[in-house]
């Protein structure tokens, strides 16, 4: 498995530069990104490095690349539902970063999520309810480790801001945006409901 491609931007095409071909030791590998991924790709000629993740079917190898891990996270957890294929979770992430996306999902947003590329109200009814539980559980698969510059104030305000580094938001803006939604909600809040309600702080 593919877990990361760098080398130099050949050639960027398709609307938006999502197109990309990347020269890999001599070998030009096509790559697939999200709008908001190719207006932060360098220019042609220099060196780009992205996580990626390859799919393999039975008539094609498909790569896709991705500004950061927090959209190749959000981009897995899209393609895992059903009906979710690759090319409609990058225009979804075209659309919206993982952060507000999972704020939409988290709050059961169905008029935000039908505002993106792609999403009708059945999509967006299928998105909450496929990946609501494995939005708010984002903190449980996150190593602590990974983000030592988060203080440990104990149990749903880390793990809350412990997901929100993982949906690719800043540290300082995390601690931030949980303080506050700690004081909004009071003690006693869940993590699912304090990640909801911080990523509207962000």
């Amino acid at each position: 498995m593919i877990e990361f491609i760098r080398g130099k931007v050949a050639s960027k095409s398709g609307e938006g530069g999502t197109h990309l071909i990347i020269d890999v030791g001599g070998v030009g590998l096509g790559v697939e990104v999200s709008a908001r991924t190719a207006e932060k790709l360098p220019a042609v000629g220099e060196t780009v490095g992205l996580p990626a993740y390859l799919q393999v079917r039975e008539d094609a190898l498909d790569l896709y690349g991705f500004s950061d891990a927090a959209e190749k996270t959000m981009f897995l957890k899209l393609i895992g539902v059903s009906g979710i294929g690759p090319r409609l979770a990058l225009r979804i992430l075209s659309s919206a970063t993982p952060a507000r996306l999972a704020a939409s999902i988290l709050e059961g947003d169905v008029r935000a999520l039908t505002a993106l590329k792609g999403v009708g109200k059945k999509t967006a009814e299928v998105l909450i309810a496929s990946l609501r539980a494995a939005v708010s559980k984002m903190a449980l698969s996150t190593d602590p480790e990974s983000a030592p510059g988060i203080p440990a104030p104990g149990g749903p305000l880390r793990d809350a801001m412990r997901a929100l580094v993982a949906l690719g938001v800043k540290e300082i803006q995390a601690q931030e945006a949980v303080q506050k939604a700690a004081r909004k909600l009071g003690e006693g809040a869940e993590t699912g409901r304090l990640i909801a309600q911080a990523l509207q702080e962000v």
